[in-house]
């Protein structure tokens, strides 16, 4: 039920990658209030390309819901002559006016898994002060980006170091860019964002570069047949190679792991999330304390 209190809402965008969103639900779900989960009804990407979502799916994910709190939202979101990257900010914002006005609006895709979730949603309700007026104190939180790159038998090609910039979380949901947010005001927070990516069967990235809101923004042949031939034996040779803003991915570091499942417990074992502070100087947090008043 939808009440004053729902404070921690995070909305998910749906897609040809709907097997991943398990994983990413189970992160999050005892520390939201709302989940609301987005997808296109007429089963297209942004490219206009058919996808279809299983009904058991559905089935799912209304299993893990014991508590009642998840709202699924399907749309047009495909529109003819429009960019990828277009589409992408525009169901980003349909999304948002679905979730309503009021309280911290956390879009995820089904394929990021947010450990140490219940610390960022207990610093988040401490800053419910940032919520009364939004309009007056509006800001944003991005977190880190722990991109998952390749999977092998053994283990995961990780993005390192852990500095990509990952936009989530704001309290006035306008987006002008994919999920980057209108208003200026950002600020960074400690907190890690593992992203399955490029970690993939070869099917499956094929399907994503051909879909993805930057698909035609670089050479997708190149990269994806740079990504099919890395391996333990190269992969220290991937330097600065982000297809569009190369300085984002220095490097790569391999972690041993059977599955997607274990890499979580043993990434939050070796990088536990500490308590999250505001990180603003007193002077600063005063200040816009006393905004939210008036």
């Amino acid at each position: 039920m939808r009440t004053k209190k729902n404070i921690i809402k995070v909305g998910y965008l749906l897609s040809y990658d709907y097997k991943f969103i398990f994983n990413s639900i189970k992160q999050i779900y005892d520390f939201s209030d709302e989940i609301f989960i987005c997808y296109d009804k007429d089963g297209k990407t942004w490219a206009g390309n058919a996808f279809e979502i299983p009904d058991n799916i559905f089935s799912k994910i209304r299993e893990l819901d014991h508590q009642n709190k998840i709202i699924f939202y399907s749309d047009t979101f495909y529109v003819e002559k429009l960019s990828a990257i277009d589409l992408d900010t525009r169901q980003r914002n349909m999304l948002a006016q679905k979730m309503g006005k009021g309280g911290w609006h956390i879009q995820i895709d089904s394929d990021e898994y947010l450990v140490g979730f219940e610390k960022l949603a207990g610093f988040l309700r401490k800053q419910k002060y940032l919520l009364k007026s939004p309009e007056k104190t509006p800001v944003n939180f991005f977190v880190n980006f722990v991109t998952l790159f390749k999977q092998t038998e053994e283990g995961f090609f990780v993005i390192s170091p852990f500095t990509e910039s990952c936009f989530l979380i704001t309290n006035v949901p306008k987006y002008t860019n994919a999920r980057f947010p209108q208003n200026s005001f950002s600020l960074k927070l400690s907190v890690n964002n593992i992203h399955q990516s490029w970690a993939r069967t070869q099917n499956e990235i094929l399907q994503k570069i051909n879909n993805w809101g930057h698909s035609t923004d670089f050479d997708t042949v190149d990269f994806y047949n740079k990504w099919d031939n890395l391996n333990q034996q190269n992969y220290t040779q991937f330097k600065n190679f982000h297809p569009i803003y190369p300085n984002d991915w220095q490097e790569l570091k391999f972690i041993p792991a059977k599955s997607v499942e274990e890499f979580i417990v043993n990434f939050e074992k070796k990088y536990p999330q500490q308590e999250i502070e505001m990180p603003l100087k007193l002077k600063k947090r005063i200040k816009l304390y006393l905004k939210s008043l008036f």
